[in-house]
């Protein structure tokens, strides 16, 4: 089976499917043996009270189908690893009829099937906070594996969607986060067993090793265990004599910023070049901090290619004495852009490129009310031009202009008070655009079209 291609909004509709907004019309109906569909290994979440649920469905039936996922030729559990376990358990009883159950299935790849596997159980159970925790981990790791198999694409920050997958905070996403990071096995196994909160657990990845492991023997031992003593604890040990962080008079040396530095018996402060320096920053980041790197590079790069285009156009411009070339394109505005564009507010135009803008050309700007030329013209330099970029369709450019005269006075009504300065509404777009005389026609000559 080759590559499912999906985005973001798949894994949304995956999420609404598991609240029981979506409907489920995409699956297929099977008919099989729970002996023959497959557990996901990846499943971690809580599997009790299963006799009791075997005795519902001897009682009033199974009310909801298992939902599975076929990833490569095999049947695997999205959702219903319970209810497989039920089925079984009937048939050990002797009840033959459920040798053969109703099942829902869907082709998926495997990241397809890990992310579905977390939203459904997501929506399906009342998860404890280490299941939250492990559920916010797992959720990063098959984004991640998405992005990387399957060409998944991945627009604003990890932590954000995974927050909105959880119906959580981002905030609460970066603790479990820490949690997942840097708590001891210690904590972890106590943070399962719930003898210790999910503050707690935080507030104890922020100590050292040895420290976690004595607040996990005490919460293990059936001690109370409080986040505040925990929290002021830490606070304490920044503060104290026994927190030692390096501080040199100078940043000359490489040591400072090298992942060996404790261990290195050769760090001086004026070190240069090392044959085993190791950047202590770029080594321990995660793969959200690497992703979010990427994309403020493409950013930046983005942004300067940006300028270094303005700034040929500009050394480019024709001199005032070249008027060979020089245009002056007539083109009509809404009432709402007058005081505006006069007063600076709104210094550019979207426009549908086929007039053969280009900068060094002007704009006589005619102000229309109801389809009629109030009689106020703006005049303005094409000081800027953007088109064939990305988020802007085909054919449409952004004019960068300069007002040099104007004719009429400006009331306190030229702005619509339901819009921001210089903003476009799609409304206003599209009777700016229909007003405009296109083909380098006259006003005279659109009315004389109109009327004919």
């Amino acid at each position: 089976m080759g590559k499912a291609k999906f985005g973001i909004t798949d894994i949304m509709n995956a999420k609404s499917r598991a609240a029981g907004i979506g409907n489920i019309s995409e699956y297929t109906e099977i008919w099989l043996s729970p002996y023959d569909v497959k557990p996901s290994e990846s499943n971690f979440y809580s599997q009790e009270n299963i006799e009791e649920l075997a005795d519902s469905f001897l009682t009033v039936g199974q009310q909801q189908p298992t939902v599975l996922g076929r990833v490569n030729g095999e049947f695997k559990i999205v959702s219903g690893h319970r209810r497989n376990l039920a089925n079984i358990m009937n048939i050990e009883r002797g009840h033959e009829e459920y040798k053969k159950v109703r099942y829902l299935y869907k082709d998926m790849t495997g990241a397809m099937f890990e992310l579905s596997l977390l939203i459904g159980n997501a929506y399906n159970r009342e998860l404890t906070a280490w299941e939250k925790t492990q559920q916010a981990q797992r959720l990063k790791e098959a984004l991640l594996r998405a992005k990387d198999e399957d060409g998944l694409e991945i627009t604003g920050k990890l932590r954000d969607i995974i927050a909105e997958l959880m119906n959580e905070s981002p905030t609460n996403i970066a603790r479990m986060d820490s949690i997942n990071n840097n708590a001891t096995p210690e904590i972890k196994e106590e943070f399962a067993k719930g003898n210790i909160g999910v503050t707690t657990a935080y507030e104890a990845a922020k100590l050292p090793p040895e420290e976690q492991k004595a607040i996990a023997e005490k919460a293990a031992a059936g001690e109370s265990i409080r986040a505040k003593e925990i929290a002021a604890k830490v606070a304490e040990k920044k503060a104290g004599d026994d927190y030692e962080t390096p501080h040199p008079e100078s940043i000359t040396s490489l040591c400072y910023s090298c992942q060996r530095y404790k261990d290195c018996n050769v760090k001086t402060g004026t070190c240069e070049k090392c044959d085993q320096y190791i950047n202590k920053a770029e080594a321990e980041k995660t793969d959200e901090q690497r992703y979010s790197d990427e994309q403020d590079k493409i950013d930046r790069d983005t942004k300067k290619k940006l300028q270094e285009q303005a700034d040929r156009e500009k050394m480019e411009k024709l001199p005032s004495d070249g008027k060979a070339d020089h245009k002056t394109h007539e083109v009509k505005i809404a009432v709402s852009y007058y005081g505006d564009i006069v007063s600076g507010k709104k210094k550019f135009e979207l426009r549908k490129n086929d007039r053969g803008y280009k900068v060094g050309d002007s704009l006589k700007m005619l102000e229309f009310k109801d389809g009629k030329h109030t009689g106020r013209t703006i005049d303005a330099d094409i000081i800027y031009m953007l088109e064939d970029y990305t988020g802007l369709e085909e054919g449409y450019c952004i004019l960068g202009i300069d007002v040099t005269a104007h004719s009429g006075e400006v009331s306190e009504t030229d702005t619509g008070a339901d819009q921001l300065p210089g903003q476009m509404s799609i409304e206003d777009y599209q009777i700016g655009q229909a007003a405009e005389p296109e083909r380098g026609i006259s006003n005279e000559q659109a009315a004389a079209e109109k009327e004919e």
